[in-house]
């Protein structure tokens, strides 16, 4: 019998093949196409670029007042928040939204939450004038570890987001069949990727930048990102307020009504705007 196709090669073939995958999933977002709706949104926006770490990054901004920096997730992009913008806009907000890098329209081939983070925390630096944000997912956590790193803003929202790096690392070594041999080398991959300990960006590490005002909503039913981040983001958090949301999953919360109208009240009470009461 040829080696190479033998029952033992082939299940080492496997194994080799799921590490790689796991590699590939937390260090290459796919990168996404905007819809027409979105196209249409961002058309009405000024655009421009932010140069970070030597590559540009997309940056689209619409009206006056208190900015809002609008934060998206993993291989996703900035205009999957476009049905924040409208009401945004109508609560005397400006609002600003952008693609991470090697998502949507911005430059690179590689990321993680720690590669976004520092994209969020360069861009808010050069704006200056971030007020508030509101971020999906990943981008949640990228938040997190900006308002860690100094990034000051009145007020924020946390949809759907993971609060520990460690938790999901283990989580993706699980979903790829990884074995525990596997699982401890895909965790010191990850942490010589981003250039630091998993633990370094874990919940616990992270609480000095909870000073403002949160809003967090996620669905209990969300498979992406477990609910459980969510209540551990609020447990630790004082001044936060978690909301369960129901049958929106982890995506349709960018489009819900309800979401959307919690989330300006949110922001609307926490920032001053020129807007009569």
């Amino acid at each position: 019998m040829n080696p190479q196709t033998s029952p033992i090669s082939q299940r080492q073939n496997s194994a080799e093949n799921a590490f790689t995958q796991a590699c590939i999933a937390f260090s290459r977002p796919r990168r996404i196409a905007a819809s027409e709706a979105e196209t249409a949104a961002l058309a009405t926006a000024t655009r421009t670029t932010h140069a970070h770490e030597g590559e540009d990054i997309a940056v689209w901004t619409w009206g006056e007042g208190p900015r809002v920096l609008l934060v998206h997730g993993w291989d996703s992009r900035g205009s999957h928040l476009a049905g924040f913008i409208q009401p945004l806009l109508q609560a005397g907000f400006s609002v600003t939204l952008f693609d991470m890098p090697a998502h949507g329209d911005s430059a690179g081939e590689h990321g993680s939450v720690v590669h976004s983070s520092r994209a969020l925390l360069s861009l808010a630096t050069a704006l200056a004038d971030v007020q508030a944000v509101i971020a999906h997912s990943m981008g949640s956590a990228a938040a997190l570890i900006a308002f860690c790193q100094g990034l000051q803003v009145q007020a924020s929202v946390h949809l759907c987001g993971p609060s520990s790096l460690s938790t999901m690392v283990k989580l993706q070594a699980r979903g790829y069949g990884l074995n525990p041999q596997q699982s401890q080398a895909f965790h010191a991959w990850v942490e010589q990727f981003i250039g630091q300990s998993t633990q370094s960006v874990d919940l616990e590490s992270l609480l000095d930048g909870l000073r403002h005002p949160a809003l967090i909503m996620h669905d209990p039913e969300d498979k992406v990102v477990p609910f459980a981040a969510s209540m551990a983001l609020n447990q630790a958090w004082s001044g936060s307020q978690l909301i369960e949301t129901h049958a929106l999953g982890h995506r349709r919360i960018l489009t819900d009504d309800d979401v959307i109208i919690g989330t300006v009240a949110h922001l609307a009470h926490n920032v001053a705007t020129d807007q009569p009461a």
